[in-house]
């Protein structure tokens, strides 16, 4: 009996035009069927690697690996992973539109998507690589960034959560920032990385019309007993009592430095290193809330959420699943 030639799976995105794809399909004997999802075809292929190798570079010259994307599902080896590899290939197709991924592709999908490790820099590594940097050099970093998460096969998920922190770093900067929640959402409702982009460079160009900040020997004081002691139960009168001065003057003194309210300092700079927490420790999220300064962890998911867009467990479940 001879050895049947194993299945496969593959993805040519919008080629165009459709109907030359169409003519040739029709008379590739290893096409075994295709049909079109939207502007997609999927097709249904059964050969040799040197048969899908002819396939490919014979194919329409409109829609060959110099103009749209080819996507090559994993083997199926019986009826059963049809799904699975089904699923896998409308995973990878949706991601190469979020990347925006033209051309040129010719790419076997892992068993998993999750198997092909991309790592999300933490709110510490993007705060120093971002520190004392231009916009030019930012723009340049971002780019940068994202190449390497497409190339690492990083999913959506893991490019929003990435701008998230790369947002909590650049309004940490700013001292008027109104469209926080705003941008937030923009973020987790971004169709594809040019409108990642273009939300954290509007932010970066905010962050330098603003300018460096300059701030009083007083206040000072007061973001070094939060950075050194956030795990306490501090406030504003406790810290005003500690620096013998007045808390309504130290309040308003602050909040004219900084943009942000002592509490909302406080709580800005409790989040960032959950941030971290969440990404580098296997504490739980209640375990996470206390060792950051609160006692109620409804409170800190609560904070948490409206902060970056995601609860902390979806942000964890995030980065787990994309690396």
């Amino acid at each position: 009996m001879p050895h049947q030639q194993p299945f496969a799976l593959l993805g040519v995105l919008n080629p165009l035009p459709p109907k030359d794809l169409v003519n040739y399909l029709r008379v590739i004997k290893a096409v075994k069927g295709f049909y079109t999802e939207r502007e997609d075809f999927i097709i249904v292929f059964q050969g040799t690697t040197d048969q899908l190798n002819i396939f490919i570079n014979e194919a329409p010259h409109q829609i060959g690996v110099a103009h749209r994307p080819f996507l090559i599902g994993a083997p199926i080896k019986n009826v059963g992973q049809l799904r699975t590899r089904y699923i896998q290939l409308r995973r990878e197709i949706a991601r190469q539109y979020f990347f925006e991924t033209a051309s040129g592709l010719r790419m076997m999908l892992p068993d998993t998507q999750e198997s092909v490790s991309s790592t999300l820099p933490s709110y510490s590594e993007v705060k120093k690589a971002l520190d004392g940097i231009d916009l030019t050099g930012f723009s340049i970093w971002l780019t940068h960034q994202f190449d390497a998460m497409k190339q690492a096969n990083a999913s959506d998920l893991l490019a929003r959560q990435f701008a998230l922190v790369v947002l909590l770093v650049l309004s940490d900067r700013l001292t008027k920032f109104d469209d926080k929640a705003a941008i937030i959402a923009a973020i987790n409702h971004a169709k594809d990385v040019s409108d990642l982009k273009g939300q954290l460079q509007w932010v970066a160009e905010l962050a330098t019309e603003q300018g460096t900040q300059q701030f009083s020997r007083n206040v000072l004081a007061m973001r070094q007993i939060i950075k050194k002691r956030y795990p306490e139960q501090l406030s504003l009168a406790a810290v005003a009592s500690e620096l013998h001065l007045n808390a309504v003057y130290l309040g308003q003194l602050f909040k004219q430095e900084v943009g942000r309210s002592f509490a909302q300092f406080l709580n800005d700079y409790r989040v960032d290193v959950a941030v971290d927490l969440l990404r580098d420790s296997d504490l739980d999220i209640g375990q996470i809330a206390e060792a950051v300064g609160y006692q109620n962890s409804s409170y800190f998911y609560k904070l948490f959420k409206k902060q970056t867009g995601m609860s902390p467990g979806d942000y964890r479940k995030a980065g787990v699943l994309s690396s």
